[in-house]
Formats: C-alpha cells, sequence, structure tokens
C-alpha cells in the first residue's frame, strides 16, 4: 500500500501503459481518476478496481482540450477531496500510427501543431490546473511518460521528439518552481513497450529480432513503466525530483549494430 489514501489522476488510462498503471496505483491504495477520451474501456477499467476493493472513477477527457483537462481536475478533487499525483501519460498514439508525424519538410504545420497539443500543451495544462491542489494538500508528485525520442533521434518524429523534449525541459523547470511548495516532478524515458496498439510491430520473428536487437535485455511491458511510476509517486522517492529515468531496456547506451561492427573492425 505504497500510496494508501493518495489521489492520482492518471492520463491515458484506457489502454497499454496507462490502463496497466492505474490498476496498478489502484492496488497500491492510491484513488484513481482514469482520464482519457475512450468512455466504454474507461468505466470498464474503473468497475473492474472497484470490483477488486479498490477506488476509481473515470472522467472522459480529450488532453488536446485546455477545458477537459481543467474539468478533469476539478472532477479529481470532487470526487476524492484533492489531488496528490498526477501522471502525464496520454500520447497522440493514433495520429503517429496515422503517420502524421513525418519528415520534416513534408509535415504541414497543422500537423506539427496536433502533434504538439497533446504531446506537450496536454501535460502542461494538466500541471498548470494540478499545482494550485498539490499547493493546497502541502505536496506532491507529478510523473511526466516520455520517451527515448526526446534524448535521440527517431525516424521520421520532428513534432513527437520535439514535444517530448520540451516536456523533458518543463519537467527540470517544473522542479524548480515547486521544490518550496514540496512538489516533486520527474520523468521516465521509455523504450519500446509491447503492449495492444504496439504488438504488431513485434508479430513476426523478423520484426521482433529488429527491435530485440536494440535492447541489451528484452523488450519491455507496461509493468516495467508501472514500477517506475509508483516509486516516483510514491514517498519513497521524496528526494528525487527534477530527474529523469530510464527505463529503456539499454537502447540509450547501446551502441547500434553497425556502430559495434565499425568498433570490431577497427580493433583487428
Amino acid at each position: 500500500m505504497r500510496l494508501k489514501n493518495k489521489v492520482a489522476l492518471i492520463t491515458g488510462a484506457t489502454s497499454g501503459i496507462g490502463a496497466v498503471m492505474a490498476r496498478r496505483f489502484a492496488a497500491q491504495g492510491a484513488k484513481v481518476v482514469l482520464a482519457a477520451r475512450r468512455e466504454d474501456k474507461g468505466n470498464a477499467i474503473a468497475l473492474e478496481i472497484r470490483r477488486a476493493g479498490g477506488e476509481a472513477v473515470f472522467q472522459r477527457m480529450d488532453q488536446a482540450i485546455e477545458d477537459d483537462v481543467k474539468a478533469s481536475i476539478e472532477f479529481a478533487v470532487r470526487s476524492f477531496g484533492g489531488l496528490n499525483i498526477l501522471v502525464n501519460n496520454a500520447g497522440p498514439v493514433d495520429l503517429l500510427q496515422s503517420g502524421t508525424d513525418r519528415k520534416c519538410h513534408e509535415l504541414t504545420t497543422t500537423a506539427f501543431d496536433q502533434i504538439l497539443k497533446v504531446t506537450l500543451h496536454g501535460p502542461f495544462w494538466c500541471c498548470k490546473y494540478a499545482i494550485p491542489h498539490m499547493i493546497k494538500a502541502g505536496a506532491g508528485s507529478i510523473v511526466n511518460i516520455s520517451s527515448i525520442a526526446a534524448v535521440t533521434g527517431m525516424p521520421m518524429l520532428p513534432a513527437y521528439s520535439a514535444a517530448k523534449g520540451a516536456l523533458s525541459a518543463l519537467t527540470r523547470q517544473l522542479a524548480f518552481d515547486y521544490g518550496a511548495n514540496n512538489i516533486r516532478c520527474n520523468a521516465i524515458i521509455t523504450g519500446f513497450i509491447v503492449h495492444e496498439g504496439s504488438k504488431s510491430q513485434v508479430d513476426t520473428p523478423e520484426k521482433y529480432q529488429a527491435y530485440r536487437i536494440r535492447h541489451l535485455t528484452r523488450l519491455g511491458v507496461p509493468d516495467d513503466i508501472a514500477n517506475a511510476a509508483i516509486y516516483l509517486a510514491s514517498d519513497e522517492s521524496e528526494f528525487v525530483t527534477g530527474s529523469h529515468i530510464n527505463v529503456d531496456g539499454g537502447i540509450l547506451v547501446k551502441s547500434r549494430p553497425d556502430s559495434e561492427l565499425i568498433a570490431g573492425t577497427a580493433t583487428k
């Protein structure tokens, strides 16, 4: 019960990493508000959590709409009397899967703005409206779910990479500005995580190996991210703020296979 009596709002909580975090946070004693667009899935997961003995409610929220974000924060406070934890997890999955992000000279301004609205503006709005309640509570923890795209080049993701890089800067700034209020802000740098939305990328041996070779360990699963998020949301990490924790299977420290080949050849 590492999150007992804490109120947590998790965005994008109806699938993948967000859904697993909602279940895991509730199992650790948190009162969870699931904020996402899919009402059927959100209500079903919240009901599942309550039937298992946890506390959870669903609030429909489109992170690209500021009024939706504000209403969700207010709903969380009305439902459970305050807000202690914010997990900015929602991402522009549908936009990325549809190929909206592409090389810079091919990327429209409209598409760039759409991706930034979800990936950067949304977390900013969540923080903007959540922080006053955390100040009132005397403490708070903000966990931003970022990506390796924030720190390394990725194929044809200029808008997404720019947004995640800016989210990293925002993470540091919030930690700096609100440390005196006992509000911590940290980010998790995620690698490739296998869930229902990404299984098609590794559904053949060839595809699987193409991703596996980039890792030092194995491919990730949502529980890997949930484990780190629970730590950052709990009092166990009260000395940790402004940090970026890599939960990426070693992608960011592993050389690419071609680099390894060149290095190996040079030593012969």
